[in-house]
């Protein structure tokens, strides 16, 4: 499934146009890739309170 910004960028190639199409190519489908690695080294990590505390 598709996010709606990717939906939008689809329907709308004028805003990805300038950009020579090898490139274009490349960065659509890894955006969501870094948007995605980036909210996981953001979010807020707790450790588990099941596992001992020297393994946490």
């Amino acid at each position: 499934m598709r996010g709606p910004w990717l939906r939008t960028v689809a329907d709308d190639p004028s805003m990805t146009s300038f950009l020579p199409n090898w490139v274009e190519a490349i960065l659509v489908p890894l955006l969501p890739t870094g948007l995605v690695a980036l909210a996981g080294c953001k979010v807020r990590h707790t450790p588990r309170p099941d596992l001992p505390a020297d393994q946490r």
